[in-house]
């Protein structure tokens, strides 16, 4: 029984979507507590034109399928991931149609990937971004549009080629006839048949002689690349453009007019004759060409009305200064390199799907493999000129011996052998005997040409200096005549005379002095002190001796004299490590009795001299000598 209205009593009636009675007098709410749980991920899509892929009553499976004894949470079956993938990816779709100024394309790119896969039967992540951004080609190739393949390609960051065959497999499998509508599809062949007409002579092609002299200069290279560019400049700038609804042929001729220009930095002259040259081979007249031509420049020149750095066409009283086709021709290509730079930076859409273990390692691994299709692969070079010189060096007859490790293989060696020693013209000078020689018996090695064998006879002396020769070397340094051969004997007799030396003494460090204190020169004579060091204080000197010490002295004083601090530092340390060591080795214990010679003006008074402790090194400092 239906409840009545508490405000005016009149009767209800049941509503779904606010989960209460409504009364149908008032309008008021019999249970206004009531709330209804509502999103609109689950509702329909684009006002009920789109039906929803989230069906909330589809039945969830609780148990596992693959394995009895396990069992899977709600939505976790292969039917609710399907349907959420689903819906991921019109989402995706919906974005990428976005990104190329085609959102009222998405319900037929959603349709179209939705026939493929229940078609092909492929499986979620990779393979479906490639089969998506093909549905959409499709779709833009239907409305009349470019279909932007590489485009889309670039969007998602896949290869070209995968979208292509995507692009392919679908339109076969379910047979769709499609229009080519893209103008660069036609650069190629307009490039070629320029090529043809330059290669004639300007009477056979029908060109004025200065316009074939410009178009000679200019590289086509870049001017294909300009073509192609702009053609994809003008699908995402103008998608709804009449041009892009018109025979793509003419079209094609006045962007690749347009990209000459370019390259040209400046108009064209004959401009007519070349429209009609291009025109002949697309089966169009020169009147077509040339109207295409005038709407790309006008669609250019709007652009470049966005760069604030270009000259911009200004007319006055229907004159201006300079003219619409110079300023199109020299800024061109900065508005194509600005637009492609926009492109770049971009938002991309994503794509998150929910895949199974099989599929997430399939989706991992592809990535790698398309990265590997899209790597440009080195081109192996057939004639590699070092490998060539360096095989002919080694082996001039064109035999080399089998290695296991070689890393390159060249075709034939015998007909590079046979040029390089036949053909004497490109050469500066002729074959040596060791090229013949290993080219007649068919090596170069020891067994082949054995060292007797390398020069001719008489060969080797004609290297060696002749007599003319030396007197003019002997003249210019100075050398005189037997010079070397009275040295030599002098010093293979020193050699010989030279005998091992043992380890060096003490006495022999203090007149030689050592690799870390050489001996510095002085006038003293160093034989003398050390024999006076050296001897024993209770045995007599001779007067011989004496004499010869005295006068030894007197030139120490003299040195002292005149010497540097460093020199007497140096002259000081070596008496004190010569004593300190020579007290260090007597033998029996008996001290030696050292006198120190202290010189006057005119005399000499030797006293007694006591050496310092073993622990103290003398010859760091000479300041810390305690006399008596």
């Amino acid at each position: 029984m239906p409840v009545r209205c508490s405000e005016c009593g009149a009767s209800t009636t049941w509503d779904d979507d606010v989960g209460s009675a409504v009364c149908t007098s008032c309008g008021s709410l019999v249970d206004p507590s009531q709330s209804v749980l509502t999103s609109s991920l689950y509702g329909p899509q684009n006002d009920a034109v789109e039906p929803s892929l989230w069906d909330g009553s589809a039945a969830s499976t609780l148990k596992s399928l693959r394995s009895g004894n396990n069992w899977d949470l709600a939505g976790q079956g292969k039917e609710t991931r399907d349907r959420k993938n689903a819906y991921a990816m019109s989402e995706f779709i919906k974005s990428l149609a976005l990104s190329l100024n085609a959102a009222g394309l998405s319900p037929r790119v959603i349709t179209l990937f939705n026939q493929a896969k229940s078609t092909l039967n492929f499986r979620w992540g990779q393979k479906s971004k490639a089969v998506s951004a093909a549905c959409l080609a499709i779709a833009l190739r239907e409305a009349n549009r470019p279909d932007s393949l590489r485009d889309i390609a670039s969007v998602l960051d896949i290869p070209p080629t995968s979208v292509i065959r995507e692009f392919t497999a679908i339109t076969s499998t379910l047979k769709l006839s499609l229009t080519l509508v893209d103008p660069s599809v036609h650069i190629p062949t307009i490039q070629a048949h320029i090529n043809s007409i330059l290669e004639l002579s300007p009477e056979e092609s029908g060109l004025p002689k200065s316009l074939v002299t410009t178009l000679g200069k200019l590289c086509f290279y870049d001017v294909v690349n300009s073509a192609h560019s702009l053609s994809r400049v003008l699908a995402r700038l103008s998608p709804e453009h009449d041009l892009l609804r018109l025979p793509m042929p003419p079209t094609a001729c006045g962007i690749f007019m347009l990209a000459m220009e370019g390259e040209n930095r400046a108009p064209l002259n004959s401009l007519g004759d070349l429209a009609q040259c291009l025109g002949s081979r697309c089966h169009s007249s020169k009147g077509v060409v040339m109207a295409r031509y005038k709407t790309l420049q006008d669609e250019v020149a709007s652009w470049m009305e966005e760069l604030p750095w270009l000259d911009k066409y200004e007319s006055k009283k229907g004159r201006a200064k300079v003219s619409k086709r110079l300023l199109v021709a020299r800024g061109i290509k900065d508005v194509i390199c600005f637009h492609e730079d926009i492109w770049r930076k971009k938002k991309m859409p994503t794509l998150e799907l929910d895949l199974d273990s099989e599929e997430s390692v399939q989706a991992t691994s592809n990535p790698e493999s398309n990265d590997a299709s899209t790597r440009p692969h080195k081109r192996p070079r057939l004639n590699h000129p070092l490998n060539q010189a360096t095989q002919f060096l080694l082996h001039p007859l064109g035999t080399p011996a089998t290695s296991k490790d070689k890393t390159f293989n060249i075709p034939s060696h015998l007909a590079l052998a046979a040029y390089l020693l036949g053909d004497t013209s490109g050469t500066r000078y002729p074959p040596t005997r060791l090229q013949l020689l290993a080219h007649h018996r068919g090596g170069a090695d020891d067994a082949h040409i054995p060292d007797e064998e390398l020069f001719a006879e008489g060969e080797f002396e004609k290297l060696l200096r002749n007599e003319n020769e030396i007197q003019a070397l002997r003249q210019t340094f100075g050398w005189k005549e037997g010079e070397d051969e009275e040295q030599t004997p002098s010093t293979t007799r020193a050699r010989k005379q030279r005998k091992p030396q043992a380890s060096p003494s003490v006495d022999d460090e203090v007149l030689h002095g050592t690799a870390l204190s050489p001996r510095k020169k002085s006038r003293l004579n160093m034989e003398a002190l050390a024999k006076l060091l050296s001897s024993n204080g209770e045995e007599d000197i001779s007067e011989e001796e004496e004499e010869r010490v005295n006068t030894t002295l007197l030139a120490l004083g003299d040195a002292v004299d005149s010497e540097d601090d460093e020199d007497d530092e140096s002259m000081y340390a070596l008496l004190d490590s010569n004593t300190n060591n020579t007290a260090d080795s007597s033998h029996s214990g008996v001290s030696r009795t050292i006198t120190n010679p202290i010189i006057h003006n005119d005399e000499v008074i030797l006293e007694n001299w006591r050496p310092p402790t073993p622990e103290y090194n003398a010859s760091d400092s000479r300041y810390e000598e305690e006399y008596d």
